[in-house]
């Protein structure tokens, strides 16, 4: 069978993006590409289970699972910007956050922008969201905001080792070499382990390197790149294909040393590698959801995002957050299941209208119904 696939093009609030989504059979998997203006935003990949005993497949089972699939990729794209509206109309600066990242995690900086500049007026302490806005204009490529907003952030909190390498990248790419170096080395002092600081370290003295040289052919790409490279590439959440090619082919470009190429290849790589808290997308997705979504959330589509919520690596359970998201969750979870059991004594009441027992009890638990919603929105508001 060959691979097929799916295109539409979406318009949400003046705002127009293509969405393409297919089937690869050989990687058993479907992706899901959102474009705009030809230019691409990102990409979301599905898993699918196929057998290898032959070649034959269900197509008709395929092609439901992809339009399922690119459906909801749609779904989730216009959902963020009702959201949005929505929110505007609340003062509520975590939920503002939230927004934020699934914004920028999508590469849609101006409106990210927005949500983390909201919740910073709503809320002037909050670093995570000054964290996301200083990224948001490193992504953007708006250096001279970045750099504001990361030491306005650093004057919040100094001993915060991701905002010392970001606020060194701003320097870095605004081409102050010194203070990005000071910087870098800083958050190595705080953190040895970080090896994304490291790698940022070895481009700063190889940056440093080449300004004012007579022959720049005679500057080699210093040894601390393609060390710190190689451990950026062995971290355990870069071991997938997109970022093993990544590196792999950073690797093999260094070593021609020629550095009107590497050099915005390098840039390239390290914006790519500023990360805000991937593992969360779908948890602050579902929590905007369920508060804003305009409609109540039902038990199929909050067991959806229950892997997104566990941890099979059992990495996150050392961590509080970790506890609490999953209680949180398990409690608009048990929501789902009273909303299942209420709809259950209904149909045995129309299938038997002098069922006493079961009228009794269903009084009893539409009695609460109106204390549990309230309940769970003031614990996430």
């Amino acid at each position: 069978m060959e691979d097929f696939g799916l295109r539409d093009a979406v318009e949400i609030e003046n705002r127009k993006f293509v969405v393409h989504t297919g089937t690869l059979l050989e990687q058993s998997k479907i992706i899901s590409e959102i474009f705009e203006e030809g230019m691409f935003l990102i990409s979301r990949e599905y898993s699918i289970a196929l057998r290898r005993e032959g070649k034959i497949q269900n197509y008709e089972f395929l092609a439901q699972l992809t339009n399922e699939f690119h459906e909801r990729v749609i779904s989730e794209l216009d959902a963020l910007y009702r959201i949005r509206n929505k929110l505007r109309r609340f003062k509520h600066p975590k939920s503002n956050y939230y927004l934020g990242v699934l914004f920028l995690r999508r590469n849609l900086y101006e409106e990210a922008i927005e949500q983390f500049r909201t919740a910073i007026a709503l809320d002037k302490n909050y670093i995570r969201a000054f964290v996301g806005l200083g990224i948001s204009y490193l992504k953007a490529r708006k250096f001279r905001q970045a750099l504001e907003v990361f030491q306005k952030a650093l004057m919040k909190n100094e001993k915060y080792p991701d905002v010392l390498n970001y606020l060194g990248l701003a320097y870095l790419f605004s081409g102050d070499y010194d203070h990005a170096t000071t910087l870098f080395k800083n958050a190595i002092q705080l953190n040895p382990d970080y090896v994304e600081a490291q790698f940022n370290l070895g481009v700063a003295l190889y940056k440093s390197a080449l300004e004012g040289v007579r022959d720049p052919r005679a500057v080699a790409v210093p040894a601390r790149v393609f060390i710190y490279l190689k451990q950026v590439r062995a971290q355990e959440k870069y071991r997938t294909p997109e970022w093993e090619k990544e590196c792999n082919e950073l690797l093999e470009l260094l070593k021609d040393n020629n550095h009107e190429i590497i050099i915005p290849q390098l840039e390239r790589f390290q914006l790519k590698l500023v990360e805000m808290l991937a593992e969360k997308e779908k948890i602050y997705e579902f929590y905007l959801r369920f508060l804003y979504g305009g409609k109540v959330l039902d038990l199929r589509t909050i067991e959806y995002y229950e892997p997104f919520f566990l941890d099979e690596t059992k990495r996150r359970e050392r961590y509080p957050d970790y506890w609490n998201d999953l209680g949180t969750y398990n409690l608009i979870r048990s929501r789902g299941l009273y909303m299942k059991a209420i709809a259950e004594f209904e149909k045995a009441i129309e299938m038997q209208p002098d069922f006493r027992e079961a009228r009794e009890i269903l009084e009893k638990v539409k009695s609460n119904e109106k204390g549990f919603i309230i309940l769970l929105r003031a614990i996430l508001k």
